[in-house]
């Protein structure tokens, strides 16, 4: 351990999420419709002169669509409110370039307005994605910038409690103020996150290469950011976004960390389609994403403390395609058959930290086991009384205090000796724990090796076959 005068725990304990940050991670499993325009005349990006009368979905069915995500278990939704082209799925005062002058229900169809509702209906969070490129409009600096603001405020005020904003740049510098967009967005919505922004970053390349440890704890990217300072006396520093083929493979380590003065909690998403293309094209059919596929990236992403965002094109009809029907619904049975025996309320539980002993452990509002401050090891045992199956493990970091576990291992009992099954490093908001090798076991212990300074896990479960 550092020294406590250096050490930069010291300062990464202080720094902790925000509300809006907290509900975002939350939804861990996201679906993002990608619906547009692009659809009817089948290209990836607009020019935006295409003619909004191509846009006639002659068979949606918004509540199938929401229906299929719910019983995948999908907790959030987005929905491409604008792409570059500038058509708007919306009923907007800004532009003629929207469904308002497109044949769907004779002018008087509103896409965000019917998806917002059937969401909240069926309690799925709602948000949307907008692109700050617009190839409909001659418009630039202040008057692109009024644009902006104005669809922004439309989108915000008049379709309920939106959680997330998703920016898109288009590939291209908007010619706009950045600044003044994040302060509108969050005058009028506060509890809304700024993805690719202040509020959460993109995990850095498209082909999901992870990092072996998601800290969220990081040096800011801008001055928007709510930063912690190390030393008041200097100026802050800040770290170059993630992109254009360049990704730093270690963000929040004591190691990546140690020349920095600035720290913020910027936690991460990962975005892919279920398709090659994020708009629907009936060439792609029959080359969908495979349900073992979604099933590594849900591990991969959500099950390491991630958001993940599946893509999901909505066909020329106005519905999702049947084969991402069946994958999507087939994870959803997957997933409830892995978690439907929850063992810890039936199982004897003790914790030891730096030699204190606490008997059947119990959970204490939100928060299962405090450690309090420690140098020690943590250990937790789980006794489940008989032998069993162990098909996942679930921790989870109370990141409403930060971001503390660095490193633990999970050990079996195998005759009267507990032995290592499994090593990993950081918890963060959700650690899923597929066992590598068949844990076949009468109890589990789990030791946390490392922490900046002490623990706090909201959540432990055990499921068992």
């Amino acid at each position: 351990m550092f020294k406590k005068k250096t050490d930069i725990t010291e300062y990464t304990n202080k720094v902790t999420p925000e509300k809006r940050q907290l509900l975002w991670q939350e939804t861990d499993f996201v679906a993002h419709i990608f619906f547009g325009l692009n659809t009817f005349v089948r290209v990836q990006e607009g020019s935006g002169k295409t003619e909004p009368q191509a846009f006639y979905p002659t068979d949606i069915d918004i509540s199938s669509w929401v229906k299929t995500l719910k019983d995948a278990g999908i907790k959030g939704v987005l929905i491409t409110a604008k792409h570059h082209d500038g058509f708007c799925l919306w009923r907007t005062e800004t532009t003629p370039y929207s469904v308002a002058n497109s044949p769907y229900l004779d002018g008087n169809g509103d896409i965000i307005k019917e998806l917002s509702d059937e969401c909240r209906k069926e309690g799925l969070k709602f948000g949307f994605s907008f692109s700050l490129c617009d190839r409909n409009t001659d418009k630039k600096g202040e008057d692109l910038e009024k644009l902006i603001l104005d669809q922004l405020e439309e989108l915000l005020t008049n379709y309920g409690e939106i959680y997330d904003v998703k920016l898109d740049l288009g590939g291209e510098k908007p010619d706009v103020d950045m600044d003044r967009i994040y302060s509108h967005i969050r005058a009028l919505s506060p509890l809304t996150v700024i993805s690719n922004g202040p509020d959460a970053r993109h995990l850095g390349n498209t082909k999901m290469v992870c990092r072996q440890s998601e800290w969220n704890v990081i040096e800011p990217v801008c001055d928007y950011q709510k930063i912690t300072k190390i030393d008041e006396n200097k100026q802050n520093t800040f770290r170059s976004p993630d992109g254009a083929g360049r990704m730093e493979l270690d963000l929040g380590s004591r190691k990546a960390l140690k020349k920095a003065n600035s720290l913020t909690w910027h936690p991460y998403f990962a975005d892919i389609s279920m398709r090659d293309s994020w708009f629907y094209d009936k060439e792609e059919d029959l080359r969908t994403m495979f349900l073992q596929k979604l099933k590594e990236l849900y591990f991969m992403i959500s099950g390491q403390g991630g958001v993940l965002q599946i893509g999901i094109p909505v066909d020329q009809c106005g519905r999702i395609h049947n084969e991402e029907t069946v994958t999507l619904e087939s994870f959803g049975i997957d997933m409830e058959m892995l978690t439907k025996n929850p063992v810890l309320k039936k199982s004897e539980i003790t914790a030891n930290c730096g030699g204190y002993s606490v008997q059947n452990l119990k959970k204490d509002d939100d928060t299962y086991f405090s450690s309090g401050e420690t140098d020690g090891k943590i250990e937790i045992t789980i006794n489940f009384g008989e032998e069993k199956i162990v098909r996942l493990l679930e921790i989870c970091e109370n990141i409403e205090t930060g971001q503390q576990i660095e490193s633990f291992s999970v050990y079996t009992l195998e005759g009267k000796k507990f032995k290592k099954a499994e090593s990993h490093t950081v918890v963060g908001s959700k650690k899923l724990i597929l066992p590598k090798k068949p844990m076949v076991t009468s109890a589990v212990k789990i030791v946390i090796e490392e922490t900046r300074g002490f623990a706090n896990i909201k959540k432990l479960e055990i499921y068992c076959a």
